[in-house]
């Protein structure tokens, strides 16, 4: 014997919108702040641009006190950073040994100064992927200057504290 199911139109509705809304809320991050800049598009200028700018600006404070350790603790524990004409160097603590043994091999006495700006950066969530311009000037006692002009490419995370750090990094000359 079959039974019959009478349901009209309104409460075939009611459920439909009931079961949506009962999916949307489950599907739902409970707890997780929502992010505070647009998804998904290229930033050059506003709020976006600016806070990363912040986040890259750590790291230039600590390669112009030519602190190997500050510049290593900006990248996340498994990174690999790729300088140009070089092996990719993995993992932070070979990223702070590659920054204390390489990367300023000029005399003591020699100024150093690295500036970068970022161009642009789209946000996915915990993820951001930026890429901008940068430039090494080395300053000699004789007051001669070299300036090294390169462009970079960066992929970073959020990490548990909710701090950015560079998981991809790779530059090579402008």
């Amino acid at each position: 014997m079959k039974s019959k199911i009478n349901v009209s139109l309104c409460s075939a509705l009611f459920y439909a919108a009931g079961i949506l809304l009962t999916g949307y809320l489950a599907g739902c991050q409970t707890g997780k702040k929502a992010s505070a800049y647009p998804q998904g598009v290229i930033l050059n200028d506003g709020p976006g641009l600016e806070m990363i700018q912040a986040v890259t600006d750590e790291f230039l404070q600590a390669w112009n006190k030519r602190d190997a350790t500050a510049c290593a603790n900006t990248y996340s524990k498994d990174a690999i950073f790729m300088p140009q004409g070089q092996q990719s160097v993995q993992g932070r603590e070979n990223i702070r040994k590659f920054f204390a043994n390489s990367e300023w091999e000029v005399k003591e006495e020699t100024e150093m100064k690295i500036d970068e700006k970022v161009e642009e950066v789209i946000y996915f969530g915990d993820w951001a992927v930026m890429r901008g311009l940068g430039q090494i000037a080395e300053m000699e006692p004789d007051s001669s200057m070299d300036v090294y002009s390169f462009k970079w490419v960066m992929l970073s995370k959020k990490n548990e504290g909710g701090a950015w750090e560079s998981v991809w990094d790779i530059f090579n000359d402008n």
